[in-house]
């Protein structure tokens, strides 16, 4: 193997899915780990608008969203059924050939594999679902009128492109993959972690005193909620961070540059729809109790439900009818009462593991280009 030293980067292409803000923001959280100028040379390639610039077209069929925790399953179905990747495949074959990239990260795209597949470079699918998973799943729903027939071919179709990936590094939360794969690595939980005091992020927005008081954070991701036409009840004694309310002086409607493991970690109950992000960031920043509103009909779900359930145990179902009522004390006051904080250090200790096992599988992952080298 020729060392770091004497050879120069290998250069990667990163695909990201579009759908919300977690794909993202787990992405970037997992190079800033993977990272080292002498070894790797990183080119992002999404359409997520949190990225600058954004691709000027998809690379995968959309899953619609009707708010933040209901999808449109016809309509969702009806851009698989569209979903031509000619143009975006022979766009990214031209630029990964003019770079000349040697390996692909995907989270969770599937014509990343293909690309990777048709160039003969590795690829590793980061992630703890596949799309087809999700279609698959809305086939189900009593509302698909589409042909049936044609969106199974182009279900198995994305499967095998998956099923091409050097290496799939599966991370906690996963589901069942529709495809079989003979590599497929086990990883632990990353996450962003919050990088000032309670007393400083209140300070910042200006809610200095909200100190004493105990802090629902109300926060539904890349999808957020639409302003309510009223306002939700909450114990006595309790403020509320929201995404979308605004109303002084017990709702306080926070910026969307916020950096959100920070008003995370300085809450004592978070709020929310069960996404990858938001989980890990509840786990490692202070274990918070955590209120989900359903989303059935996201598959996905099942997965991150029973992961937290297993290593978070602080898990409270408010359902959708109740939530869209404002009846909100109820849960905040079961989730109030959970189990006590976990110690901080050994979250950082867990922290610094993960950092390390990440590190190992990534590179694993590339191994047959450093030996080719």
């Amino acid at each position: 193997m020729v060392s770091a030293m004497s050879s120069p980067p290998t250069r990667i292409a990163v695909y990201i899915s579009s759908h919300g803000f977690g794909h993202y923001n787990r992405t970037l959280h997992l190079l800033s780990i993977l990272n080292d100028t002498s070894l790797y040379e990183f080119h992002i390639r999404t359409s997520s608008e949190l990225h600058d610039p954004p691709l000027p077209y998809t690379l995968h069929p959309n899953i619609i969203q009707t708010n933040a925790y209901s999808l449109d399953a016809q309509a969702s179905l009806q851009s698989l059924a569209a979903w031509d990747e000619t143009s975006a495949r022979d766009a990214e074959l031209q630029f990964l050939k003019e770079y000349k990239i040697q390996a692909i990260i995907s989270d969770a795209v599937a014509l990343a594999c293909s690309l990777a597949n048709i160039l003969a470079v590795p690829s590793i699918l980061v992630t703890n679902f596949t799309f087809d998973s999700i279609f698959m799943g809305l086939l189900a729903t009593p509302s698909q009128q589409l042909d049936d027939s044609l969106l199974r071919l182009k279900i198995k179709a994305m499967s095998e492109a998956y099923a091409t990936a050097t290496l799939i590094m599966r991370l906690p939360g996963s589901i069942p993959f529709l495809f079989d794969h003979r590599s497929v690595v086990d990883v632990p939980m990353h996450f962003r972690k919050a990088r000032t005091s309670r007393e400083h992020m209140l300070a910042t927005l200006g809610l200095k005193s909200w100190t004493e008081s105990k802090i629902l954070l109300h926060c539904f991701g890349g999808h957020p909620v639409t302003s309510m036409k009223a306002i939700p009840e909450l114990p006595a004694g309790w403020k509320c961070l929201s995404q979308s309310i605004h109303a002084p002086p017990h709702f306080h409607r926070f910026p969307n540059n916020v950096y959100m493991p920070d008003l995370i970690a300085g809450s004592d109950v978070v709020l929310g729809k069960l996404g990858w992000g938001t989980c890990s960031e509840v786990i490692g920043n202070g274990d918070k109790p955590f209120i989900y509103v359903p989303r059935e009909e996201f598959v996905e779900e099942q997965g991150l439900r029973e992961w937290m359930q297993q290593d978070h145990g602080r898990l409270v179902r408010l359902e959708i009818e109740k939530y869209e009522s404002f009846l909100w004390t109820e849960a905040i006051v079961q989730a109030s009462e959970s189990q006590q904080q976990q110690d901080q250090d050994q979250i950082l200790y867990d922290f610094q593991q993960a950092k390390e096992v990440l590190r190992k599988n990534f590179w694993k992952g590339l191994n047959c280009i450093r030996e080719s080298m």
